[in-house]
């Protein structure tokens, strides 16, 4: 090896060490930075956690025995395997994941990252199958100052608002009573199979009907799952009188909301500024609001959610407001970033700009002996 090509060799290794131990230098400097709209996020979270801790009280006060094993941290959020008003499947690794306030600063994220400011309308679907996500959406919706026109689908799937004598209307009432919350449903269906209990019995269609009439909230009656998707539509579009929404919200896979059991597949969770073409066995309110150009936001895949804003999955604890990546996270000190890049480009400048000179000149040199250069 030539001595120009083993000083080469030796800069070019210099170079790679520096690199790497300025990369541990900027790795050792990262610190904790809280995150955009962090006040905001920890405000809904906050009222979050103290609607959930309500409810909680309100059970235990009720003298309802809760379930330890399926539900550890007592929230008194997770209902029985089955019930008459038991209307799907559920995993209860996910339900437990829903259980945590933290989940309304991705909602009020979410809501920024669609541009949307105090009083834009929005319309939103829930279920009886996550209460604690629908406590999130109520305490983003309230602390963005929004305009909420809530439709509720009341049965349940399996460890959600699936108790016939506490429903989530149930507990929206309780909140509302504690003045923790002051948004609410304005409209309910049964849910389940078209929307309409489809798959229960006559028994817990009943319960069904008990739980709306008692919390006082209009039920929309439909026929059949088209009809049932009509009339949500008129009904969100009645609500605003004409005005157009800024958004769509979609809690659980309620049918009239997805347009069919395959329409969960089909839209990504999250938050989407618009839905790209799909073979939809038949569109739900939530495709219909799409069509329109109005973003949505799809709570489904609960796990997956929380593992993208840095929560726990199925804790065994109710946590605490702030928890998480969405309030704070790790993050590289840019102005010794920029320092480190000018500094770094300048000496690789100063030492290689030389070098490539020298090649360059050989190269013509080269081509001009060969007559490819004049």
């Amino acid at each position: 090896m030539s001595r120009s090509v083993r000083s080469k060799t030796v800069i070019l290794v210099g170079l790679a060490l520096l690199a790497v131990g300025l990369q541990a230098l900027l790795e050792a400097t990262r610190a904790p930075q809280r995150q955009r709209d962090y006040e905001l996020k920890l405000t809904a979270a906050t009222i979050a956690y103290e609607s959930m801790t309500a409810l909680r009280r309100f059970r235990n006060m009720e003298g309802a025995e809760l379930d330890l094993v399926n539900d550890p941290a007592g929230t008194g959020l997770v209902g029985p395997e089955f019930s008459p008003v038991t209307n799907a499947r559920g995993d209860l690794d996910a339900k437990l994941t829903s259980l945590n306030p933290n989940f309304a600063a991705v909602m009020v994220e979410m809501f920024r990252n669609a541009g949307l400011k105090p009083g834009d309308p929005v319309a939103v679907a829930l279920s009886g199958s996550f209460p604690g996500l629908n406590v999130c959406m109520l305490a983003a919706l309230e602390t963005m100052e929004l305009a909420p026109v809530i439709v509720t689908s009341v049965g349940a799937s399996m460890w959600g608002a699936n108790d016939p004598g506490f429903t989530w209307l149930d507990m929206e009432h309780v909140l509302l009573e504690e003045r923790l919350l002051h948004v609410r449903s304005q409209a309910a269906t049964l849910g389940g199979g078209d929307d309409m209990g489809r798959g229960l019995s006559p028994d817990g269609r009943r319960l069904l009907h008990k739980a709306i009439e008692r919390n006082e909230v209009p039920l929309l009656p439909s026929d059949n799952i088209d009809d049932a998707i009509v009339r949500r539509m008129a009904f969100y579009e009645e609500a605003m009188r004409g005005r157009p929404y800024r958004c769509y919200v979609n809690v659980g896979g309620g049918v009239a909301s997805l347009g069919s059991n395959r329409g969960r597949l089909l839209v990504t969770r999250g938050l989407s500024m618009s839905l790209t073409a799909e073979n939809w066995p038949r569109k739900g309110t939530l495709a219909l609001m799409a069509d329109r150009g109005v973003p949505i936001v799809h709570f489904l895949e609960i796990e997956g959610l929380a593992r993208d804003y840095g929560l726990p999955l199925a804790p065994d604890y109710l946590p605490e407001p702030g928890e998480g990546d969405i309030f704070v996270r790790d993050s590289y000190r840019l102005d010794l970033v920029a320092l480190i890049f000018v500094l770094y480009a300048g000496l690789c400048i100063a030492v290689l700009a030389p070098q490539v000179k020298d090649e360059l000149v050989n190269v013509w040199r080269i081509r001009r002996r060969r007559g490819d250069v004049s």
